[in-house]
């Protein structure tokens, strides 16, 4: 069974775009936090890091479920624990933008994960990819199993490109509903 997409595409500027994606989870903000600064808790989901993470430093990323596990350049360019982190990662292949936020909710945390775009159109690969590895996420926290690749990636591309070909269409403002997928309302 194929997981469904949440992510969304809004505009924000002239040439930029967030790619949003939300998840809801029992535990605390600091809970979810370590799962992304302490580098036990992430190499269970997503890779691990060596260095020393501080506002402006940089550590060095292995992604553990890519192919060939490639390694990239992270720096920290915003830290206020358990609340925001922001990455700018650098590898071979350019550089990204990823903002991660914990909000405290009833019972919980809200992670809304955002990764910086100026290309809307890239979301058709990086958002099955960031599905991916939130739920692996979350089966790392809950002891469920963890998900497969394929069944993100090529079956979600057609939603990325949809939301992403509307967002390019939205003109120079930002989005007014970026929830809202195309051809459905609401």
């Amino acid at each position: 069974m194929q997981p469904e997409p949440t992510g969304r595409i809004s505009r924000t500027g002239e040439q930029a775009y967030d790619l949003t994606l939300t998840r809801n989870f029992i535990e605390p903000p600091s809970a979810l936090w370590n799962s992304f600064t302490n580098p036990v808790q992430a190499a269970q989901w997503f890779g691990r890091w060596e260095g020393t993470p501080a506002r402006g430093e940089s550590v060095d990323l292995q992604m553990l479920y890519e192919d060939g596990l490639p390694w990239s350049r992270v720096t920290v360019s915003e830290c206020a624990a358990p609340e925001l982190l922001r990455l700018l990662v650098e590898d071979e292949y350019g550089s990204w933008d990823l903002e991660v936020r914990f909000s405290p909710r009833s019972g919980g945390t809200q992670l809304d994960f955002i990764h910086h775009l100026e290309d809307p159109l890239a979301a058709e690969s990086v958002g099955p990819g960031w599905e991916y590895y939130l739920d692996r996420m979350t089966a790392a926290l809950t002891g469920g199993t963890a998900p497969e690749f394929d069944d993100y990636y090529p079956g979600q591309g057609p939603y990325f490109l949809a939301q992403a070909r509307a967002a390019a269409d939205s003109g120079g403002t930002p989005d007014e509903n970026p929830g809202q997928v195309p051809g459905t309302s609401g």
